[in-house]
């Protein structure tokens, strides 16, 4: 076959797109979570996270991508690089907000930019996809929970708020499969899986709640133990509480044939990138 009759080769593109995002947080309201100062602390307490917990995931994954072969995981890879850096972004410019009310959650960021120092220092390459893949699934799984549970998301009374954590909630979803894969890639066992994804809840749930406490204590609402019934309803409710739904999925990670596919999202995400008006 002469290079004038050869079939054209077939473009590979990546199975979701990094959509370009440029939130304002400058005029939102200090307790946007429909006023109550729990629950807003709580997302604040998330949000804190993501700079530089993101950061981790990135150059997880890149420490071993000379590894792929496959060039759609390629693809892949760089669409996941590519939303996680916007998410990063956008968390970080929700730092306008927090400074407007004397929310500290720079203290906050450096503390997980240490923690996460520190675990690259003691792991191996294969330990920090195996650690990527276990928060990429409390990402996804909390995630999937607020595109759910519509009782619970329009509480987010600021539309730019509501924005920002629904478009989130999206592209966590769409990529949640590709920590996942590149772990597999590289000849990730169960085990290894498995006791990573323990000894990380120890620690993110550790971490969640001394950043919950020590954002109340500095905004004065540590005692506010009307705000604390609301939020713990909200997060631990024992019939529709956001946590209490999320103990199912979580398990589930545990099974020895797990991938995260299997939790099917795409109608789902499929409706929020109609609600938000995402064309792609």
């Amino acid at each position: 076959m002469t290079a004038e009759t050869a079939a054209p080769s077939v473009q590979i593109r990546a199975n979701f797109p990094v959509r370009r995002m440029d939130f304002s947080f400058a005029d939102t309201g200090k307790y946007w979570w429909s006023g109550n100062p729990f629950m807003t602390q709580f997302m604040n307490n998330l949000s804190s996270l993501f700079p530089y917990g993101e950061k981790f995931f990135v150059d997880s994954v890149r420490g071993v991508r000379e590894e792929i072969k496959d060039p759609q995981l390629q693809k892949d890879i760089s669409a996941f690089i590519g939303q996680e850096a916007m998410h990063s972004k956008e968390h970080a410019t929700y730092n306008e907000y927090a400074e407007a009310y004397n929310i500290d959650l720079h203290t906050l960021e450096l503390r997980i930019k240490v923690l996460m120092e520190w675990v690259t220092k003691i792991t191996t390459k294969k330990m920090r996809v195996a650690a990527t893949c276990a928060l990429e699934h409390f990402t996804a799984t909390m995630a999937e929970q607020l595109l759910i549970r519509e009782d619970i998301n329009m509480q987010m009374t600021d539309p730019r708020m509501y924005k920002l954590w629904m478009w989130h909630a999206i592209e966590e979803n769409e990529h949640k499969s590709v920590a996942y894969d590149v772990y597999q890639a590289i000849g990730g066992g169960y085990w290894l899986r498995t006791s990573t994804m323990l000894l990380t809840t120890i620690l993110f749930l550790g971490v969640i709640a001394w950043f919950q406490v020590d954002l109340l204590r500095k905004d004065g609402q540590l005692f506010n133990w009307k705000s604390w019934k609301y939020g713990l309803k909200t997060l631990f409710g024992p019939r529709n509480g956001y946590i209490t739904g999320l103990i199912k999925p979580y398990l589930q990670y545990y099974k020895p044939g797990f991938h995260p596919a299997q939790q099917d999202t795409r109608t789902l995400e499929k409706t929020w990138r109609a609600k938000l008006g995402f064309t792609n």
